[in-house]
């Protein structure tokens, strides 16, 4: 199911999307990327029934220690199958860098050359082994002519295939202005709902190619949204699936590459439709992610703006509804209908079942086995799932019918949705562990997530595929994607792409593996690491904390470690000529004092992390790296200063300088690197200032400069860069440092965290009350502590200005020098606060009182620490209802005058009754 991921992502998101299509035709290599296309189809078509075995044989074999039963030929062709397939990724994603396609245009040509004959090879093998090809897996489901394969291929949906289509037909003939001037309509929508697995995507893609709809729709737009993305993410997704069907999907228009501020780029979409009238289908993984105010009202209020009288959206959920809360706003919006899908009829389903069993059950067996599934259906309850009916179908042959499990099509089917980017990071979480800094650049430099990451939550999203019972699955892929080769290993698999190294410099000899030389010229990662167990070994000797007579000396050990450095640092001079299609190394040893100067060989190296490295100087060779667009140096703590040539890095859009502690300041020429988003010194406590001409950063989304403690002030001008997502570390001053009126300017921030706020003079603005997509804010006040009556009064003055707007998530308040909350977090105002799912209230030693946080209905996490004057929790803490309903971790700590804990004068049974952790 993993590599069906891959194919899909290649044939639906890559090979057909406009830069794609310029480029090839740039490159005249259009006619090559056809042929491509049309090979990976060919095998998206067969390879459902072997992945689908192998994966089935897995997790019967991994619960149930049966014997697995796949044939060899078939697990041999799947993994030829990944590596062809990882490859194509690669190729595409150079062709995809303009410049280096038209530098490399010959050497391209040639390597599409051989991947046709590779990808031709595949899908002969599959033939000669008797894979038939699922006509609706043998091409684009949005091209034109596939409503003929979906009027022969799918059985049982021509039913509310006609109702749907009468209900837009109804809904055309009723078309009622939105408001009193009759200016405009609200676009109809249908929510398709339902179980899982009972094809409701395949009705859409039917409804998407109706006849009847393509005569009334000028435009019909397919959108499939991404799990956990931000609501001004969501709407530059559309916006930008609706600008490439206004431009036929053929013609690259340059605005659809240049970052268009969001109101620019709806302004251009609403003069280019003129009135047309437009199908909208959003593909979706629940309600939580599209239909939930206040992102469906901004949503809509943008897309009523856009097109015609009778424009329509098709809402898709790939889950069935999630809750009653749920279905109760859904039923409250007068323009929304939903229609519930139900399961297919036993007689369908045993058509469908038939059918594809027929493909792969000999005429034997038949009989027996289209008997045994009559049987079946009931027990196992699979009747009415249109994907139990083909997968069943499609391993009839070589599994018993007796034998299954309900469970097993609901794991499988699982696997075959996840998003791409889940799989990216399930790979990237095995060869990395947690570190989420790591995977999420990793990400980024493949280009699946923004520069800024993903909304709140999205590490708790992807652990639960990594760590619940879906990490199982992660099993087919570590055969052929990626390897952890541990520091005894010789040798590297051919189909290796992602390969991670462990270094330890107390194996004798120390050794890194053999890379043939055809692994090192299709490596995409490469990540070298030393083992933590060394590294606290290390610390142990350098500390004289163990006995001699125990273990070996110091001495001794930092020359094996002298030893190691030097075969790492050859190890890297001789791959670095090598690896020339390499995209992400990551290098994290103390051992290192040097980069080898042909480092520079590596001319498509994205993402480059130098960590806890000894060095001092950076080689200039680095700064010769064309395609470099993350450059991340942390803990190099003897790192004196970056050179100058920091500018010729063009494509630079992160630079992560946190904890060089040597650090004293940038050079000039940072300030051209145009394209640069991320600026990260956090750390960095001898660093004295920022460039002056920081506002020339017109890309800027993050700056971070927490814990610079020499940083004397932040260059004026900032509040102009109005691209800002986050701002970390910020100090408030009146003669220095930021102002708070700064705030207003920053529009669009998403977190905001300020430092030392107790220098700021009042103020009676309420800067932050606009900033409707700030979702984290933490404020620290900082500095000694003081007794003045006029500081509590002017912290107090500081927090009521910061009043940040209903939708915040995240609320971090720490040393606060007030003896009282502010209005906005009175027990009235804060039951508003529906999207606050995370509170923490550290050092706040003058407050002798809680707010109401039982009042904040989403509340998720809540941590209350160093509040000295605190005695007592009584309803003052609750609030009206106070049952803290959705409360998983509750935290409270030095505490010292805590005596009593009181329980609700009402009468309430369920409290904390989603509790998890307290501490």
């Amino acid at each position: 199911m993993l590599v069906f991921l891959e194919l899909k992502h290649l044939l639906l998101e890559v090979l057909p999307s406009p830069t794609m299509v310029a480029q090839g035709r740039l490159l005249c290599i259009q006619n090559h990327l056809a042929m491509v296309c049309d090979s990976l189809w060919a095998i998206n078509s067969m390879i459902e029934i072997p992945e689908m075995g192998v994966l089935f044989n897995y997790i019967w074999h991994h619960r149930f220690n049966s014997p697995l039963d796949v044939p060899v030929e078939f697990a041999d062709w799947v993994t030829d199958v990944a590596t062809a397939v990882i490859d194509v990724g690669e190729l595409l994603s150079r062709i995809m860098d303009w410049e280096a396609s038209l530098h490399f245009r010959h050497v391209i040509l040639v390597e599409l050359k051989e991947m046709l004959c590779d990808l031709n090879s595949l899908v002969l093998r599959g033939s000669a082994m008797g894979l038939p090809r699922d006509p609706m897996g043998s091409m684009n489901p949005l091209r034109e002519d596939y409503s003929i394969v979906l009027q022969n291929e799918v059985v049982g949906r021509h039913e509310d295939l006609e109702k749907l289509i009468e209900i837009f037909q109804q809904q055309q003939q009723q078309l009622v202005p939105s408001n009193n001037n009759g200016d405009d309509y609200n676009p109809f929508v249908i929510v398709i709902d339902g179980e899982e697995r009972v094809g409701k995507t395949t009705l859409a893609h039917m409804i998407y190619h109706h006849t009847w709809v393509r005569q009334q729709f000028h435009h019909r737009i397919w959108v499939d949204l991404p799990p956990s993305v931000s609501t001004l993410e969501m709407i530059k997704i559309i916006g930008k699936e609706f600008a490439e069907s206004i431009n036929n999907e053929e013609h690259c228009d340059q605005k659809l590459h240049l970052e268009l501020p969001l109101q620019a780029m709806w302004k251009y979409i609403s003069e280019q439709l003129d009135g047309s009238r437009y199908l909208l289908v959003l593909h979706c993984l629940d309600l939580n992610s599209l239909i939930l105010q206040p992102e469906w009202s901004e949503l809509k209020n943008i897309l009523l703006r856009v097109g015609g009288p009778g424009s329509a959206i098709l809402v898709i959920l790939k889950s069935s509804t999630q809750s009653v809360s749920d279905m109760s706003f859904q039923n409250r919006v007068k323009d929304i209908t939903t229609y519930c899908l139900k399961p297919l009829s036993d007689d369908a389903w045993l058509e469908l079942f038939k059918r594809h069993a027929a493909m792969t059950i000999p005429l034997s067996k038949r009989d027996i086995v289209f008997k045994g599934s009559t049987f079946a259906m009931p027990l196992f309850q699979l009747v009415g799932q249109t994907f139990g009916a083909k997968f069943w179908g499609s391993l009839g042959h070589s599994i018993q019918v007796e034998d299954l499990f309900p469970c097993e099509i609901k794991d499988i089917h699982m696997v075959r949705n996840f998003p791409f980017a889940i799989v990216r990071f399930l790979q990237y979480h095995y060869l990395l562990d947690k570190d989420y800094n790591v995977i999420l650049h990793m990400l980024t430099a493949e280009g699946l997530i923004p520069v800024e990451g993903l909304s709140p939550g999205w590490t708790e999203i992807y652990e639960r595929f990594r760590y619940g019972r879906e990490s199982t699955f992660c099993f087919p892929r570590k055969l052929y994607l990626h390897r952890k080769v541990p520091g005894d290993s010789t040798t590297i698999p051919r189909c290796c792409r992602y390969l991670r190294l462990e270094i330890n410099p107390r194996v004798i000899p120390f050794r890194l593996p053999t890379m043939p030389v055809e692994v090192s010229k299709k490596m995409i990662a490469l990540i070298l690491r030393e083992d933590e167990a060394t590294t606290r070994a290390f610390q142990v000797y350098k500390k004289r904390l163990m006995k001699p007579a125990t273990t070996i000396s110091l001495q001794v050990y930092k020359k094996r470690r002298t030893k190691a450095a030097t075969a790492i640092s050859k190890f890297l001079d001789k791959m670095s000529v090598r690896l020339v299609h390499l995209h992400i190394l990551v290098v994290e040893t103390s051992m290192i004092q040097s980069l080898p100067n042909e480092i520079s060989k590596l001319v498509s190296l994205r993402y480059l992390h130098l960590s806890k490295l000894e060095i001092e100087l950076l080689p200039k060779s680095l700064f010769d790296l064309p395609n470099l667009r993350i450059l991340s140096l942390l803990h190099c703590k003897n790192l004196q200063k970056i050179p100058e040539r920091i500018h010729k890095l063009k494509k630079l859009q992160i630079l992560k300088l946190a904890y060089c502690t040597k650090l004293q300041q940038l050079p000039r020429s940072i300030t051209r690197l145009k394209n640069l988003e991320e600026l990260n010194v956090e750390g960095c406590c001898f660093l004295r200032k920022l460039p002056e001409d920081l506002v020339s950063f017109k890309l800027l989304r993050i700056l971070n400069v927490a814990g610079c403690a020499s940083l004397s002030h932040i260059p004026h001008g900032i509040e102009q860069s109005i691209g800002l997502r986050k701002l970390s570390g910020i100090f408030v001053g009146v003669n220095e440092g930021f102002e708070l009126t700064q705030l207003q300017a920053l529009t669009n921030l998403h977190e905001l965290r300020l430092r030392n706020i107790e220098r700021t003079e009042e103020t009676q603005t309420e800067v932050l009350m606009g900033q409707q997509s700030l979702w984290d804010l933490s404020l620290h006040w900082g500095g000694e502590e003081k007794k003045e009556s006029s500081e509590s009064t002017t912290s107090l003055q500081v927090l009521e200005a910061l009043r940040p707007s209903l939708q915040l998530k995240r609320l971090e308040i720490i040393s606060y020098k007030g003896v009282e909350f502010p209005t906005w977090m009175s027990k009235q105002q804060l039951a508003g606060f529906n999207s606050l799912v995370e509170v923490r209230l550290i050092n706040l030693k003058r407050c002798a009182t809680l707010p109401s946080l039982g009042q904040l209905a989403n509340l998720e996490k809540l941590e209350i620490s160093g509040m000295d004057l605190i005695t007592h929790l009584d309803d003052t803490f609750y609030g009206d209802d106070g049952i803290f309903p959705m409360l998983t971790e509750l935290t409270f700590s030095e505490m010292l005058a805590l005596e009593k804990w009181y329980v609700p004068k009402k009468k309430i049974f369920y409290i904390f009754h989603a509790l998890c952790n307290c501490h």
